[in-house]
């Protein structure tokens, strides 16, 4: 399974957070280390450079006839010096001439490198410091060589290493892998949780407001969940008692509408009875008004119950293309006044349920939409195929293509495009929709090259099991 984005979020901010944490514990391990390095080496060079300024100066007076380049055992003593303190050892006159010294080779540029650090200056002896591949120390010894001539005894001791306990980058390395391991399971846990939330979210947008979020746990998830439930609780109460006053009010309307009717066929009868022509003329507009307004209540009460889903589905066999075929001979002669080219493609066979009524009235509404808006002369093409297990029914009327908004809304209730003159009460096909969706199918309106057309797509009996 893919992870999602919120979990690849919390992984990788947890792993940076451990990085930056074995970071800094690795530097103050560093700083730390270099501190006691420092406390331990620094006496300890130190006390290196007091003896061996004792030694040199012993061997220099208990040989006060010798000159110092013939000095064989202060020679030996500066050698075994060397050898003893793993280092540098050399002895110099007052104008800096290297006497003797311990090891082969040039002697070392010491102190023209900026980075030494004093670390001891006084008469006895002076003691830098510097870090370089490794730190190293310079000692400089003043030691009295002739009557009157003072030398310099030079220590420099080369890469004396911080101890590390060994292993302690790849340890801390295999810990953040094993950490980063543990965290995986508590990612997946803390996104699971928000993924049944937005699954919940995504099954009440789709209609189903009885549905509730599963709560587990009393923390900051487990408190949006059930502030999740209390909205759907309301949202459903809002919904359901709006929908039931529409219904009802739709309802209680017919009451007054069908004593309007009994009056008008009243007058009608004394309009007979006294050759009134001029008032049967207003009758009839009375009568027509009084049958649109019946049909749209009982739009509404259809539109209502379907949202309310107060009519379950009678699902039984059916024909799809013969019931759009006795639909379109009924509108034979509303096609015939215009000259209009109908061209029909049924090619559907498959087993097919639904709810023969519901669907009758849905392929009416797109049919009646689609004979009243094509122009005269104009095309009209219906097709009725299979589409992997499913129908396809496409409506096609050669009318002018309309707006990209009103493609978006011409499903909604009592919508009406602002271009057209047609009368209609903006129901027929929000009703349609209603019915095609509880199906399990769709439908959408696109603007094709013949013209406005509208697609439904129902799974036949075969893709509904």
């Amino acid at each position: 399974m893919r992870p999602g984005k919120l979990y690849i979020k919390i992984f990788l901010s947890f792993l940076l957070i451990l990085v930056i944490t074995e970071i800094l514990i690795f530097a103050l391990f560093i700083i730390q280390a270099g501190r006691s390095f420092h406390s331990r080496m620094d006496p300890y060079i130190n006390a290196h450079v007091l003896i061996a300024k004792e030694l040199a100066e012993d061997k220099i007076k208990l040989t006060p006839g010798v000159a110092i380049s013939q000095n064989k055992d202060l020679r030996n003593t500066i050698r075994r010096l060397g050898q003893a303190y793993s280092s540098k050892v050399w002895l110099t006159d007052e104008g800096g001439r290297t006497l003797m010294k311990s090891f082969s080779g040039d002697i070392p540029k010491t102190l023209s490198d900026s980075r030494w650090r004093p670390v001891k200056d006084s008469a006895d002896f002076e003691l830098y410091r510097r870090r370089r591949g490794g730190w190293q120390w310079y000692g400089i010894i003043p030691v009295q060589i002739e009557a009157e001539d003072t030398g310099h005894l030079h220590l420099y001791f080369e890469k004396a290493e911080r101890d590390h306990p060994e292993g302690l980058v790849p340890g801390l390395v295999i810990i953040g892998i094993v950490i980063a391991l543990l965290v995986l399971p508590v990612s997946r846990y803390i996104t699971k949780r928000i993924r049944g939330l937005a699954e919940s979210a995504s099954r009440i947008t789709e209609g189903d407001l009885s549905h509730r979020a599963t709560v587990k746990g009393k923390d900051e998830i487990g408190e949006l969940g059930r502030a999740f439930n209390r909205m759907a609780d309301k949202l459903e109460k809002m919904i359901q008692g709006g929908k039931e006053l529409t219904a009802n009010i739709s309802h209680e309307l017919r009451s007054p509408l069908a004593r309007i009717r009994v009056a008008e066929e009243l007058l009608r009868e004394k309009c007979d009875a006294t050759g009134e022509k001029e008032l049967k003329r207003h009758l009839d507009s009375i009568q027509g008004d009084i049958e649109e307004m019946d049909r749209l209540i009982g739009q509404i009460l259809d539109l209502s119950k379907m949202d309310l889903h107060d009519v379950p589905l009678n699902l039984e066999d059916m024909d799809p293309p013969a019931m759009i075929d006795e639909l379109l001979e009924k509108l034979q002669p509303a096609i015939g006044l215009k000259a209009v080219r109908l061209t029909k493609e049924f090619s559907f066979n498959q087993p097919f349920v639904g709810d023969r009524k519901a669907l009758r009235t849905a392929f009416s509404n797109v049919l009646d939409n689609a004979a009243k808006f094509v122009p005269e002369k104009g095309n009209l093409i219906v097709k009725v195929i299979p589409e992997n297990d499913w129908l396809k029914i496409s409506i096609t009327n050669s009318s002018d293509p309309i707006s990209p908004e009103d493609l978006e809304r011409i499903f909604e209730p009592f919508y009406r495009q602002r271009e057209t003159s047609k009368r209609g009460s903006g129901l027929g096909l929000a009703i349609t929709k209603k019915i095609i969706e509880r199906h399990g199918g769709s439908i959408r309106a696109v603007n094709s090259p013949e013209g406005l057309e509208i697609q439904i797509l129902i799974p036949s009996a075969d893709a509904r099991e």
